[in-house]
């Protein structure tokens, strides 16, 4: 009757472990598709961003190409003029009339340069501003005495309109050349405006990698950092590891003492991660209270200690706000890329390492390892030193 009792509650008890185990499995794989969706999603507003930049960039590059290519078709298109120009005063008709026909030659296909270039052009003038739109004005000018010259030169092919078209050409060349040097003068303002706008553009790039709030690179730099990394990785060099910082209960440390403190908190971790790296490593604010560490050339069971002690030197470092003295806590995941992962897997599985850190109780490393969780706070104590606590106004 005992055994039979004993057959039941082991039973029980068997059926329970099953149960948890299934659980547990459950709650691992719904948090790895959830983390990995997620990163699906913040890897494609990042190529996105990056498409529209690389967009940019090459308008820019086209549209000043496009004006040196004009500048110097105005420089042969006026020394075609000019040659013919001398000329007119030579008394060899035949020699006049055969430049003439160079000449008409070289200006028909100064005209097709310029329709094509000034359709290519149109695409530009309502991004680059006042000076490019006043540029085209002035360039559709020029087409217009291009087509007179054509006119005027025609007459030449007729021996009877020789003497009379004398006249006409040297006033159409001379319209033209003056012209020509007011188009110059345009053109060069041109180019120097699309230059500073290329500069600004460079400016800007630049700063919209950087966090200002914490003056870390930001997710649009961190992304650029691990793509590069994983190519290297899919090369067969060096793997990396990535860690994933959450600030525990952030929201509601913002609540107590408001958004200026919680800005201050944020600036204060980012300072210690900052100074916590090596140079090769690369921290950047990911967005909200998520800091984000890239790690080349370290294995993940490396990595998870490292980035325990960051963070056990973050809690003892305590802020001291007004009378207060209160302790920053973070809770961490860490996962080394694996052969065959993408850089959207990689993500998950560190997104998926620092759930089970939150879920585990907060303010511990956690570390995805193949399929599995490590946490670092079963592992023994960390020797911090003694950290001067950091007061905020």
């Amino acid at each position: 009757m005992v055994a039979v009792q004993n057959d039941h509650v082991w039973l029980a008890l068997f059926h329970s472990a099953v149960g948890l185990g299934a659980y547990t499995a459950a709650v691992f794989v719904l948090g790895y598709l959830t983390a990995r969706a997620r990163w699906k999603v913040v890897l494609e507003t990042g190529k996105t961003s990056s498409t529209q930049t690389a967009n940019k960039e090459r308008l820019t590059l086209e549209c000043s190409n496009l004006l040196a290519e004009i500048r110097q078709e105005l420089d042969t298109h006026s020394d075609s003029a000019r040659r013919l120009n001398e000329q007119l005063d030579s008394p060899d008709r035949d020699l006049i009339c055969d430049q003439a026909k160079v000449t008409r030659t070289e200006n028909s296909h100064f005209q097709e340069f310029l329709d094509d270039r000034c359709l290519r052009l149109k695409q530009h003038s309502k991004c680059r501003g006042s000076a490019l739109k006043k540029f085209m004005k002035t360039l559709a000018g020029h087409r217009r005495r291009a087509g007179k010259l054509d006119v005027v030169l025609a007459k030449f092919e007729d021996r009877d309109q020789f003497e009379s078209a004398i006249s006409p050409l040297r006033e159409c060349i001379r319209d033209l050349q003056n012209h020509n040097k007011r188009l110059q003068a345009e053109l060069d303002q041109t180019r120097k405006e699309v230059a500073q706008q290329s500069q600004q553009l460079e400016q800007a790039q630049e700063e919209a990698r950087v966090d200002v709030l914490t003056g870390l690179p930001n997710r649009r730099a961190f992304e650029e950092k691990i793509s590069e990394l994983h190519s290297l990785f899919d090369r067969g060099n060096s793997p990396y590891v990535v860690a994933l910082l959450d600030i525990d209960h952030f929201k509601r440390f913002n609540d107590e003492h408001g958004h200026v403190i919680g800005d201050k908190v944020l600036a204060f971790v980012a300072d210690i991660l900052r100074n916590a790296q090596r140079w090769t490593d690369h921290v950047a604010r990911y967005g909200g209270e998520e800091f984000i560490v890239l790690l080349p050339r370290m294995t993940g069971h490396k990595a998870k200690f490292v980035i325990d002690r960051q963070r056990a030197k973050i809690e003892k470092a305590a802020l001291s706000i007004g009378r207060q003295r209160r302790s920053i806590t973070l809770s961490a995941g860490v996962a080394e890329v694996l052969p065959g992962d993408t850089i959207s897997q990689v993500l998950a599985r560190a997104d998926q390492a620092l759930y089970a850190a939150k879920a585990a109780g907060r303010n511990q490393t956690c570390l995805e390892d193949g399929g599995k969780i490590v946490d670092v706070s079963q592992t023994q104590p960390l020797e911090i030193e003694e950290v001067e606590a950091v007061t905020v106004a």
